[in-house]
């Protein structure tokens, strides 16, 4: 698809096809569609989510329009209304996942449009504009993921790659439910993994790892959380984990096939964005009890450069991009 014409520019981030690399164009400044919110944004949060889209490999079922703007997440000012719309209006400050149909009208732009019905919310009051980038799809991540393992005060969990920023606010999020959490990063990160909360830390990078954590939890974990292993990789790691307990991915690596083998019951986690699921966690920033872990702020024209950071899995934290 291509870019409907209206007047204006705007500067924006952004791929000509999948897998070219991202760079800084001057591209049709949107205008909102009834039942849409014209957003001028302030900043914008990096998600490994992002460099997916942009090669093609994320959102496949959707539509995508090119020049392809990436970026997800987002907090800014509502500019305009179109007609219809209810939630908002116009000055309002807002953030959340802009992530809609067709694919490529993201936030790495000084402009976006989105229905007003996606997992946008109001900014907490207290929350800068750059904080509030950092926060939608990763704790929304998070909470959903606590949501559906259920699990309850004094067990254990086990989070694979809790320096990331999902892994950030799952440490907060099961500390504040009274959980066990056992995080595994590697090894300079264990002074910002028990800030967060984490009861213990492991690294991860250790040969060793397995062995260490099994010897301190020789009955396995009530659960793991794991955010980037698959395949053999994810395969090792489930001796950790006790008869009966729940593994749960990110990337969609748990095969049920290999857990069923094992005693272990799977999912599989899909973030479903929405504003009641984000007012949850309004809430709780708003009231000081969930640290916004942003490591790094950079300008729009180097986001293409802290994307490929990301997408090198060497970040901690958030990157947020400041517009």
């Amino acid at each position: 698809m291509t870019r409907r014409a209206v007047p204006g520019t705007m500067r924006a981030v952004a791929v000509q096809k999948f897998k070219d690399p991202a760079e800084m164009m001057d591209l049709p400044k949107p205008s909102p569609a009834p039942g849409e919110i014209l957003v001028r944004l302030g900043a914008a949060g990096v998600n490994p989510f992002d460099w997916k889209i942009a090669d093609g490999v994320a959102e496949v079922d959707r539509p995508h329009v090119f020049p392809l703007i990436l970026g997800v997440d987002g907090a800014g000012v509502v500019e305009a209304v179109g007609p219809g719309v209810t939630r908002f209006s116009v000055g309002d400050g807002v953030y959340g996942n802009f992530l809609h149909s067709p694919v490529g009208i993201g936030t790495y732009a000084e402009y976006v449009v989105a229905p007003e019905n996606l997992g946008i919310s109001q900014i907490p009051r207290g929350i800068l504009t750059t904080q509030a980038a950092a926060v939608p799809t990763s704790a929304m991540t998070a909470l959903q993921t606590l949501d559906t393992l259920g699990l309850t005060r004094g067990q254990t969990l086990l989070i694979m790659g809790a320096a990331g920023g999902i892994g950030s606010f799952a440490i907060q999020l099961g500390d504040g439910l009274g959980l066990h959490v056992i995080a595994a990063a590697r090894s300079p990160n264990r002074t910002y993994l028990i800030k967060l909360g984490a009861t213990e830390t492991f690294d991860a990078a250790s040969v060793s790892f397995v062995d260490d954590l099994h010897q301190s939890h020789p009955s396995g974990v009530d659960a793991m959380l794991d955010l980037g292993n698959q395949g053999d990789a994810l395969a090792r790691l489930l001796v950790l984990v006790r008869p009966g307990g729940l593994v749960a991915s990110t990337i969609g690596a748990a095969d049920p096939e290999l857990l069923g083998g094992r005693g272990l019951r799977g999912l599989n986690l899909s973030l479903q964005p929405s504003p009641a699921l984000l007012d949850r966690l309004s809430s709780e920033l708003a009231v000081g009890r969930i640290r916004i872990p942003i490591e790094s702020t950079v300008s729009l024209a180097e986001a293409a450069d802290a994307l490929a950071v990301v997408r090198a899995g060497k970040g901690r934290g958030k990157t947020v991009i400041t517009i």
